[in-house]
This record gives C-alpha cells, sequence and structure tokens, in this order.
C-alpha cells in the first residue's frame, strides 16, 4: 500500500515549482499520515523526524502559494474516473462544512450557525466555511466510497462599517453576492461538467443546494439530485401553446410533495444498499412536472416513505419523516435516484474523516494564502490515499478483527484501519530496510522524505 501511495506522490510533482517544494512537501505529508497527535504542521513534521530542522519551508509552501492544490486534486480526479466503467455516469456530491477556529485574526473565520446545535437555538461557533467536492468510487453491492476532488474556501466578506460611503456599500453587496455558497457551488458544477469530458454527470446534494442557481447551473442531459421541502410549489406543463404575450412555462399547479405522499395512489417497493446493508423503501414519483428552481425543464419528484424504527421497546420513534427528492432529468429511474441521494452520504464521512484523522482543521495558520492552501492540500492527500488503499485491497478488510466482533457489523474496512495498515508497513519497512525505496523520477539526487521509525513515536508520546 505504501509503494501505491507514494506513485501516486510521484504524478503530483507537477503541482510544485521546484523539486524542492515537492520534497518539502512529501515531508510533511509523511508526518501528516504518521502524526497520533494533534496535527498542526509542527507536530507533523516532528512525526517525519523534521522536529529539529527549520520549519519554515514548509509554512512558506501555502503562504507563498508554491503548490497547486487544483493539480494535487486532478490526480485524484485521474484516478476516481479510471475506476468507473465505460459507460459509467461521473456522480459528485457537494456539501459544505466548518473548520472551528479560535484565533480572531484568523482569515475567512467568522461567526457561523452551528449545524450541530439543538433545532430549538441556533448555537453560533468561530469557524470558516469550505465547500467541498467528492466523487462516488464504486464498490460492491450498489455502494460507493467518496473521493475529495475540489476544496474551496468561502469565506464571507466583512460587512463596512457605519456611515460607509454609497460606493463602498455597493461593493459590499457585490461580493457577497459572488461569496454565495449556491454561487460558488454553481462555478463547481461547471467545472466538474468540462472535467468530465463527454460522460454524463450527476450531481447529488442536500436541501442548501436545492436552489435554482445550483439546478439551473446544471446542463441538459446531467442530473442534479437533492431534497425539497414538503410544501414545495409543483406545477403542470402549459396547456396550449400561446399565441401572443410572454411564454407560458408553468401550467396549473399541481399536488405538493406533502399532498403527494397522502394520496391513493400505490407505493412502489425499491431495495437500496445504505450503510449498513441493503433495504427495501417504499416509493411514490411524478413525472413531467416544472418547478420555478429549474423553469422549462420537466422534473421528477420522488417521495420516500420513512424506515420507522424503535432502539428498543418503549422508546422514541426514529426516521418519522419522509423524504422528498426532486430529479432535473425525468427519465431517471426512480432506483437509481434513491441509491444516488443514499450515496451523498460518502461526503458526510469524507468531513468526518478529514478532521478526526487527518486534523485537516488544526493546523495553526492565519494568512489568506495558508488558509485555502493547506486544507486543500490535506483534503487531497486524503484522496490519494484513499485511491491507493483501494488500489491495494479493493473491498477486502486489511484489518483483524477480535473475535467478539461479528463479521456483519464490519460491511467495509475503514480510513482508521487503511491508516493502521499503512503505518505498519511504514514503520517495519523504516526499522528493517533504513528508508523508503527511492520512486522518484531516477535522479541520482536523493529524496529528503526519509523515514525515522521512531519519530511519530515519540511524536504522539510528547
Amino acid at each position: 500500500m505504501t509503494g501505491g501511495f507514494w506513485r501516486l506522490w510521484d504524478l503530483c510533482r507537477p503541482a510544485f515549482r521546484q523539486r524542492r517544494c515537492w520534497e518539502n512537501a512529501g515531508t510533511l505529508l509523511r508526518g501528516v499520515l504518521l502524526n497520533m497527535g494533534r496535527h498542526t504542521i509542527s507536530r507533523s513534521l516532528s512525526a517525519a523526524g523534521s522536529g529539529g530542522r527549520d520549519w519554515s519551508a514548509a509554512y512558506r509552501l501555502f503562504e507563498r502559494g508554491r503548490v497547486d492544490t487544483g493539480k494535487l486534486f486532478g490526480v485524484a480526479w485521474d484516478a476516481a474516473v479510471r475506476a468507473l466503467p465505460p459507460e459509467a455516469p461521473v456522480v459528485a456530491f457537494f456539501d459544505d462544512t466548518l473548520f472551528r477556529k479560535k484565533g480572531p485574526k484568523v482569515a475567512g473565520a467568522g461567526w457561523r450557525r452551528d449545524p450541530l446545535g439543538p433545532k430549538f437555538a441556533d448555537n453560533l461557533v468561530w469557524a470558516q466555511r469550505f465547500l467541498q467536492v467528492s466523487l462516488a468510487y464504486p464498490e460492491a453491492r450498489g455502494r460507493c466510497r467518496g473521493i475529495p476532488v475540489s476544496l474551496a474556501h468561502c469565506p464571507v466578506p466583512a460587512k463596512p462599517r457605519r456611515g460607509a460611503p454609497e460606493a463602498e456599500l455597493a461593493e459590499y453587496r457585490a461580493l457577497r453576492k459572488q461569496c454565495r455558497l449556491p454561487k460558488r457551488a454553481a462555478e463547481a458544477v461547471a467545472q466538474i461538467e468540462r472535467n468530465a469530458a463527454g460522460r454524463r454527470v450527476v450531481i447529488a446534494a442536500d436541501g442548501g443546494y436545492t436552489n435554482a442557481t445550483v439546478c439551473r447551473a446544471v446542463s441538459a442531459g446531467n442530473a442534479f439530485i437533492g431534497r425539497v421541502r414538503k410544501d414545495a410549489r409543483l406545477f403542470a406543463k402549459p396547456a396550449e401553446a400561446q399565441r401572443r404575450g410572454r411564454k407560458r412555462y408553468y401550467g396549473e399547479a399541481r399536488p405538493t410533495p406533502r399532498e403527494m405522499q397522502a394520496d391513493d395512489s400505490p407505493w412502489t417497493e425499491v431495495a437500496a444498499s445504505t450503510g449498513n446493508g441493503e433495504h427495501v423503501f417504499a416509493l411514490k414519483s411524478v413525472t413531467g412536472v416544472r418547478s420555478k428552481l429549474t423553469g422549462d425543464r420537466d422534473v421528477k419528484l420522488v417521495v420516500v416513505r420513512p424506515l420507522r424504527y424503535r432502539l428498543g421497546k418503549g422508546r422514541r420513534l426514529l426516521y418519522r419523516d419522509a423524504a422528498y427528492l426532486l430529479c432535473t432529468d425525468p427519465h431517471m429511474p426512480d432506483a437509481e435516484i434513491l441509491q444516488t441521494y443514499l450515496q451523498r452520504w460518502e461526503i458526510e464521512i469524507n468531513f468526518r474523516d478529514e478532521k478526526s484523522i487527518f486534523g485537516i482543521h488544526q493546523s495553526q495558520t492565519r494568512t489568506d494564502a495558508a488558509v485555502q492552501a493547506y486544507p486543500a492540500f490535506v483534503a487531497a492527500s486524503y484522496a490519494l490515499f484513499l485511491l491507493a488503499a483501494k488500489s491495494r485491497y479493493g473491498d477486502a478488510n486489511p484489518a483483524h478483527y477480535p473475535k467478539w466482533r461479528s463479521a456483519k457489523t464490519v460491511w467495509r474496512p475503514s480510513t482508521a484501519s487503511f491508516l493502521s495498515e499503512f503505518r505498519r508497513e511504514s514503520l517495519l519497512k523504516a526499522a528493517h530496510l533504513s528508508g523508503f525505496a527511492n520512486t522518484g523520477s531516477g535522479d541520482t539526487k536523493p529524496i529528503l522524505f526519509g523515514s525515522d521509525w521512531t519519530a511519530p513515536i515519540y511524536a504522539a508520546t510528547n
């Protein structure tokens, strides 16, 4: 697995201005993977055995723009698309997340609504906002694994002082519109369609992105799947062509999604894979309706009946609300719409791994360039790590679980299992062979990011 990962890292050499920058980034990357403590840049360098060297070179990589994170993500994109069957579409997931910060002068940090707060109160946290795009890497039984291919910092512009001139206020309003998350997501949609090079693109996102800005950014022939409100307005097609006046896009009002759920039309059962296996869902759908989110394009609405269950006798009922999915491709099968939207949860798993395992939010960077570049560097490294692990193990699990751990509860290997195997291979190779094999371009000059098997153990205990 280590060999496959560093071979992918060799492909990232064009993303750096100089070979020395690439080697310094490789040293930092090795520390990020071997670091078992807090993932600051200095601690990751200590885990790589560079604790006694000058750390400023690693900070300058990101503060002075010496790494092109777009090319790093390009390597992950190419590897993820190569894993798809020839006629399969490119499935992408969109979502945003918060990186909590403490410093008052950290670029892009501000007061944000805490998504983990209670429903009855809006908690505020001091954090940065990032928009991520992940591609679906296919797995067995209709499942997939999310591979990050983009991570963009989406700050909110600072509001001018009271009494500021009108020109400054007008500039602030225009900049605020450009920094809206739907606007940034629409730009990401256009970039994905360009990179797809003729492949069909299917995008899945939550309700925050099911709006006119994002839905109308998806080209004809591609599809967007997202949740809508239970009282969303739907319309029939215009009854007949008009001879005079503005062209009509909408006809008579159709029942809302909630009214569709309550009517007497039959339900259809469809099997779909989730995180813990395969389940049977009951669906209703209506085709040939229109929404003001898409204008003159027909859409399909799918109503998914909830899978109600209780954790124990006398416990409260969970999953009580239905899901209402809007698809901009009216010819897409209901089962495919449901399965694609269920796979969207993979981007939430990406956020959990990036924060809890790779410490993407723990870097102590404050400048605009570093705030954007370092998290993108970590997200791209995480994508390369997943691709190397999938290339090496496929759907097999490299971990050896104790006898009391049932194989039924381990439905796929976790990122932590892959990382444990990577660390084991790295430390054994460093202890017995005195360093990694040279995976560079064959130059006589040695690569700087060698290995020291005692460094991560020392860094974890100090």
